[in-house]
């Protein structure tokens, strides 16, 4: 829970979604920091306390991943965004902030938002709670198609040994 999260426009976001989404919709935040009594007191203020499950710091939480029906990062700016390659391998839809390396992972494959424009945030979380059950899968699929083709062990591999300065010592030494 640290600013460059923003986990205060997804608090902001889920509150201006709640009224569009099923009663039994929760917003669950895994993990802790400086501002978990800032953000507990904004979910007070927004009135969705009841909404929303601050679970601390979860041992092994990827392994729950698949719990959830989609996946939000909010953050204000993300070198690369492994957290979303971890939600897309679980197969959630994704949805996230248009900040850094955020982009080369969910373009494409799931929504994107400007960074702190809380009535796209909404519309994206009303959106995604309407993904039928196909629509859904061919996200899951798509997403699952990119992870392979452009993340992969083997395809990152591939490109690093593809690095110009790499490429030059390993010539220069054969």
């Amino acid at each position: 829970l640290h600013p460059d999260k923003d986990q205060a426009t997804l608090l902001r976001g889920f509150a201006a979604a709640l009224p569009r989404l099923p009663n039994e919709s929760y917003l669950v935040i895994m993990g802790d920091g400086r501002l978990k009594d800032a953000l507990h007191e904004l979910t007070s203020d927004l009135g969705i306390s009841s909404h929303v499950f601050f679970l601390g710091q979860v041992p092994g939480a990827l392994q729950y991943l698949r719990a959830f029906d989609a996946f939000a990062l909010t953050s204000d700016h993300e070198p690369f965004g492994m957290v979303l390659l971890e939600a897309m391998a679980a197969g959630l839809p994704l949805l996230s902030s248009a900040s850094g390396g955020a982009i080369e992972v969910v373009e494409g494959v799931g929504i994107l938002f400007a960074q702190g424009e809380l009535e796209a945030l909404a519309e994206a979380l009303v959106c995604l709670n309407r993904l039928t059950d196909q629509q859904r899968s061919e996200c899951v699929k798509a997403m699952l198609e990119r992870l392979q083709n452009n993340f992969s062990d083997a395809v990152v591999r591939a490109q690093f040994w593809q690095l110009p300065m790499l490429k030059s010592a390993v010539e220069s030494r054969t």
